[in-house]
């Protein structure tokens, strides 16, 4: 076919792409390589690590919900019900222990979209390769890695929340583009609000992260009212709110999203019969549980010391000094963009700046300052907001020597080195938790399913009886540690256990009734003795 004169070849166009990206290409289709290699693990060490037992303790809730049991009033829950309704169709679908390796792919599936979210993120900010980057750091930072293997709530809250900050960028990016709050962009505003509120319906933690977000709402709002009557009077507070020519409310898309989640719940927790105790369970438990802490003190920095669960060893090894490494380098770079978010895109990108760089010093203060005790899985938000900024100096760098070729070179030398470096302290820190494996676990839960008729009651203090009977409003707690500040006293559990003659007792690896209240203690010592076969079982004499 002939061509117009003048008009390029498109073979020649391609040609001429591939030369003036071929650094770039290169070091995308390395970094993928790598980012599918740290996923495997992730996969690998998930189906086979050790069960926690906060992992027994959110299946067998959510096992409750599915058999029909109501939360708050017939047992006793502190978490919305949003992760466990999530977990429902695992018992639709697997019994005996099948729920339990379903629920650690289920966690492993949400990973993978939280790095794949982690990495949009970057790029609808940074619009560049370098995104590829958050990914591979969040899949290989030692701290909190194993916390994103487990069954718990807060990868898919950060998830959801994550998902909310992408959809709040993007509407701010069309609206400066467009230089006017139009209402044809409703769409991306309600989703956002709709993405926060069902984080919070997974775990409230996300709160913070969601007060910064509503915070920047506001202020971007009002921004670009005054810039709209600039040189005009100053509009009124009432007008702030409103859109467009059609005087459209801003605000409703966002709060519609945003309470819709917990509208339905509150329609839902009406029909449990117990508002009060709804309430109570959500709002004061808590805060009273959680004054254990000043009994279990946790500092801050109690993980960042070595530890080989987190570390592959003890010691100050290598997989510790480069996750401290990490972390310090975001930390740094995130201060960075919070002091001078016109840096990079000038006035146009000052608002996604300081939602991102806000919302990572936010967690991190709230980690410090507020949450009573320090578990490992509070840092599974702010882990995100490290590999953001951690590949944000990449990034910073990057764009500084490609400008010329001997900083290219330079810059593909060092990166290069640099993700061999990642890959050969992950083995170092990985190889080792290999021999952490679930099979005993599951060889004795198996055991304990088919010696133990499922219509018995047995008082579960671990959480891996699931699908027994419950003589006592709670399980899978230690509840005896937090009873002595509770409001709402729990009931006696001597007389639970008479009323119901429960024959059996699980207390699990961790020896369990030893944090009951004395009296129950004493009740136990008196009245079971250990079973010959099944460990962690006690029986009625």
């Amino acid at each position: 076919m002939n061509q117009r004169p003048g008009t390029p070849r498109r073979g020649g166009e391609y040609l001429s792409f591939v030369q003036k990206n071929f650094f770039p290409l290169l070091l995308l289709f390395v970094s993928c390589t790598l980012l599918f290699v740290f996923l495997w693990w992730h996969y690998r060490l998930g189906m086979r690590r050790y069960i926690d037992v906060d992992e027994f303790a959110h299946l067998s809730w959510a096992y409750q919900l599915v058999s029909g049991r109501r939360p708050y009033v017939e047992f006793l829950l502190f978490f919305p019900p949003g992760f466990h309704w999530f977990l429902s169709p695992l018992f639709w679908f697997w019994a005996g222990t099948g729920p339990l390796l379903a629920g650690r792919f289920v966690a492993f599936l949400l990973f993978v979209l939280l790095v794949a979210m982690t990495v949009y993120l970057f790029w609808i900010v940074r619009r560049s390769w370098t995104a590829v980057i958050a990914g591979i750091i969040l899949a290989f930072l030692p701290l909190p890695y194993d916390k994103f293997l487990e069954i718990r709530p807060d990868t898919l809250a950060t998830l959801l929340a994550i998902g909310g900050m992408v959809c709040q960028i993007i509407w701010m990016q069309k609206i400066t583009q467009g230089h006017d709050l139009s209402h044809r962009r409703w769409h991306f505003l309600s989703i956002a609000g709709f993405l926060y509120g069902l984080s919070l319906f997974v775990l409230p933690k996300t709160l913070p992260q969601v007060v910064v977000a509503a915070i920047v709402f506001v202020s971007f709002a009002v921004w670009k009212k005054n810039c709209k009557y600039r040189g005009d009077r100053a509009p009124s507070p009432k007008r702030l709110w409103r859109v467009g020519d059609n005087d459209k409310y801003i605000s409703f898309p966002f709060l519609v999203g945003l309470g819709l989640p917990l509208f339905v719940f509150g329609l839902w927790a009406l029909k449990l019969g117990n508002l009060d105790q709804v309430v109570y369970s959500l709002t004061k438990l808590p805060v009273e549980a959680n004054k254990i802490s000043q009994q279990f003190i946790m500092m801050p920095d109690l993980f960042f010391y070595p530890n080989s669960i987190f570390y592959g060893a003890g010691g100050w090894v290598r997989g510790l000094l480069v996750n401290h490494a990490l972390w310090v380098l975001a930390i740094f770079v995130g201060i960075y963009r919070f002091v001078t978010p016109f840096m990079e895109k000038g006035r146009a990108g000052f608002w996604e700046e300081i939602l991102i760089s806000g919302t990572f010093i936010v967690h991190i203060m709230f980690y410090i300052m507020i949450v009573p005790l320090k578990h490992a899985q509070y840092l599974i938000p702010i882990a995100v907001f490290v590999a953001w900024f951690a590949a944000d100096s990449v990034y910073i760098l990057w764009t500084r020597m490609r400008k010329t070729q001997i900083g290219t070179t330079l810059f593909v030398a060092i990166y290069l080195a640099g993700l061999i470096y990642l890959f050969v302290v992950n083995q170092e820190i990985e190889t080792p938790k290999l021999a952490w494996t679930n099979k005993e676990t599951l060889v004795g839960m198996e055991k304990l399913f088919t010696t133990i008729p499922v219509s018995e009651y047995i008082l579960d203090l671990d959480g891996r009886t699931t699908y027994y009977r419950h003589p006592y409003p709670v399980c899978c707690l230690p509840f005896g540690q937090f009873a002595p500040y509770l409001s709402h006293p729990v009931p006696s559990l001597s007389e639970a256990l008479e009323k119901t003659q429960t024959k059996y007792i699980f207390e699990g690896d961790l020896k369990r009734t030893s944090t009951l209240l004395r009296q129950d203690q004493a009740y136990v010592l008196a009245h079971y003795l250990p079973h010959p076969e099944i460990a962690g079982l006690l029986v009625r004499k």
